[in-house]
């Protein structure tokens, strides 16, 4: 996913777009405009929203002095229950009216969670900017929630900015401060000291990064304790140079924070990010449309196949009637025609067949003679004749078999049985000729 990040301070706004796949960091270009007289607010970001291409997800990073913070303990693991019940749990511990603040929270480990808010007022006084700009960002966040995602960043270590200072335990943000234009290094000591006073454990390292990391001086013993954040290796490709690195490497770390979701947003509630689901509604209704007019073609389409159907059984019929009146001209009109047409076909097959096998009949007649006594058993089974009959004599059956060979297309002698008196049984399987077209 791309990230075009816009981070705003009192002095300039820098924006950036980065591409994230995976863990994997691409960096497209960077752009610093100084806020002056000549150069507003309104100005730079119409300067932003206009070199815009592509859809990129705009993250707007508020100075770190408008964020407030406090580690709270709640028996929940769901970051959506923990953010309703903020507001409540907070009320009367803050400065501001709740009504008046945008809360998010994010995990701090061991079941706690850094409760984050700001002013609603400057979140939409920023949305309002930019999106006049054609630039509305759909996250507003603050940049040193993500620092733990910092390349190069240890999972346990305080990291000072140029103008603030987050401290990471076990890779979670616990604590953050804005720094004044005053003396950071001090700041960042009196931080550190209140952190610990308050019962958290400050952690062993410190890590400066930044335009004016070479600037910042600690007092003893934490100057021991510091070391500043270099460009890895494997991100040399990304930032080209050092200096790169130091200025961009806090945007970078909210690209990756946000593609790992693991960015506070203070978009909430009536001021939350809709757009993508408005195009996602708009895509739904398209499809739903096109489903509807698919289903009416397939409808319109099996009507007009059922009504071909129906003229084509009406055509039929209409024959049928008119070929019935023909072959049955004395007849009254029938109810069902076909039916009639059928049953008529039925008896003619009918009387073939019987005729037929009256003339089998006869032909077997004449062919026996006086040789043979008799025929007890005649059996057609479809093109098959099976006969068991009386002979005087084996010689008597052999010449009944010559003499039917020419009426059947195959004639077969079975068993032939000698009775005591001299006759003899017989059985005869013959195949019928099959009828001329």
């Amino acid at each position: 996913m791309d990230y075009l990040i816009i981070q705003y301070s009192a002095e300039t706004i820098i924006a950036a777009r980065f591409g994230v796949t995976g863990k994997e960091l691409t960096f497209s270009g960077a752009a610093e405009c100084a806020l002056d007289h000549d150069n507003g607010p309104a100005d730079i970001a119409r300067q932003i929203g206009e070199g815009i291409t592509g859809s990129p997800r705009v993250v707007l990073c508020l100075p770190p002095a408008l964020c407030a913070h406090r580690l709270v303990n709640l028996p929940l693991t769901d970051a959506r229950k923990v953010r309703d019940v903020l507001p409540a749990h907070l009320q009367g511990e803050i400065a501001l009216p709740v009504h008046e603040a945008l809360f998010d929270a994010l995990p701090a480990g061991e079941g706690r969670w850094l409760a984050i808010w700001t002013r609603r007022a400057e979140v939409v006084r920023a949305i309002e900017l930019l999106r006049d700009a054609g630039c509305e960002p759909q996250v507003v966040t603050f940049a040193p929630c993500a620092w733990p995602f910092l390349p190069g960043c240890p999972a346990d270590v305080a990291i000072c900015g140029d103008d603030a200072m987050t401290v990471v335990a076990s890779g979670h943000t616990v604590f953050t401060t804005a720094f004044s234009a005053a003396d950071r290094g001090k700041q960042a000591a009196g931080a550190l000291a209140a952190l610990e006073a308050s019962g958290c454990a400050a952690p062993e390292r410190i890590v400066v990064f930044g335009e004016h990391a070479d600037e910042v001086s600690f007092p003893e013993p934490l100057a021991g304790r510091l070391s500043r954040l270099e460009l890895p290796e494997e991100q040399g490709a990304v930032f080209k140079n050092e200096q790169n690195f130091q200025k961009l490497a806090g945007l970078a770390a909210v690209a990756l924070a946000g593609q790992a979701g693991r960015l506070p947003d203070l978009r909430r509630g009536d001021l939350a990010w809709t757009a993508d689901e408005s195009a996602l509604r708009r895509r739904l209704m398209m499809t739903a449309a096109l489903t509807v007019v698919t289903a009416v073609m397939l409808f319109a389409s099996q009507w007009l196949q059922y009504r071909a159907v129906s003229a084509d059984i009406a055509s039929l019929n209409t024959s049928i009637a008119s070929l019935y009146r023909e072959i049955f001209p004395n007849r009254a009109k029938a109810v069902d025609e076909v039916a009639e047409v059928k049953g008529e076909m039925r008896k003619l097959a009918a009387s073939s067949s019987r005729a037929a096998a009256l003339d089998l009949l006869k032909n077997l007649a004449d062919a026996k003679g006086g040789s043979i006594n008799g025929l007890f058993e005649i059996e057609l089974d479809g093109r098959t004749l099976r006969i068991k009959g009386d002979a005087r004599s084996s010689q008597a059956a052999t010449e009944f078999k010559s003499a039917l060979a020419p009426l059947f297309s195959s004639v077969e002698l079975g068993e032939i049985k000698s009775r005591p008196d001299g006759g003899s049984g017989f059985t005869i399987t013959a195949t019928l000729k099959e009828a001329k077209p």
